[in-house]
């Protein structure tokens, strides 16, 4: 791992918020791998082979149903961890992640993070943190699905994305809008005339399988 990847692991707030201590351990077995896009880091059922973080593009997390239908349930960008699931029940991946483009990621071993954790216990608070903000991402959006409309979810959807990526104005998401459909639990017409409906706004630009977000704030005041 360089420089320019410690910089960019450093603008995950979970990540930058921790002691440097934690960091510094966390960071001694990470390893960066390389994915090609549409590559497959894990499946569902696969067994736990530990943390994994962002450097570069993003990854794609969904399920398959029996007929082969892929449901997409969100995208992880840069600085983003993710796989603290089974390291708190021991179990099995739950879902499928691919490599939504190419890809650079850090990856902690699993046998790491058990030795880690087995010298300093405290440490599991740190990534009981890294669960809960995940587990009031999925609050809110179970809640948005009841009570926003259309328009709405997907305006809080690229908002979301957008932000994750650079805290700027604009920026750019890859992502199709069947796969934004699928997030949203909305079918791909709907979605599409929304669509249509912020590019002549002049709020994003569409491209193929891309979104140009041209003026994150005034999509920000859509949603309320």
């Amino acid at each position: 791992m360089n420089e320019q990847d410690r910089a960019i692991v450093n603008q995950g707030n979970w990540f930058s918020s921790r002691s440097k201590e934690f960091q510094h351990q966390l960071l001694l077995h990470a390893k960066v791998i390389k994915l090609d896009a549409g590559e497959a880091l894990f499946l569902r059922g696969d067994e736990n082979a530990g943390l994994y973080a962002v450097v570069n593009g993003v990854m794609r997390v969904s399920g398959v149903n029996g007929e082969g239908k892929e449901a997409v349930l969100s995208f992880i960008d840069p600085a983003i961890w993710f796989g603290e699931v089974a390291l708190f029940d021991g179990g099995l991946r739950t879902h499928d992640v691919y490599a939504q483009t190419p890809a650079r990621l850090l990856h902690v071993p699993h046998r790491a993070l058990i030795q880690l954790l087995a010298i300093t216990p405290i440490y599991w608070h740190d990534f009981g943190v890294l669960l809960s903000q995940k587990m009031r991402l999925l609050f809110t959006s179970l809640e948005d699905h009841a009570l926003l409309t259309a328009q709405q979810k997907v305006c809080k959807r690229l908002v979301m994305m957008a932000t994750m990526s650079l805290p700027s104005n604009t920026a750019t998401i890859m992502l199709s809008q069947q796969q934004l459909a699928d997030m949203t639990y909305l079918t791909r017409q709907t979605i599409n005339q929304i669509l249509q409906l912020l590019s002549e706004k002049k709020l994003i630009s569409l491209h193929y399988q891309r979104i140009e977000i041209l003026d994150k704030q005034q999509l920000a005041l859509l949603v309320h």
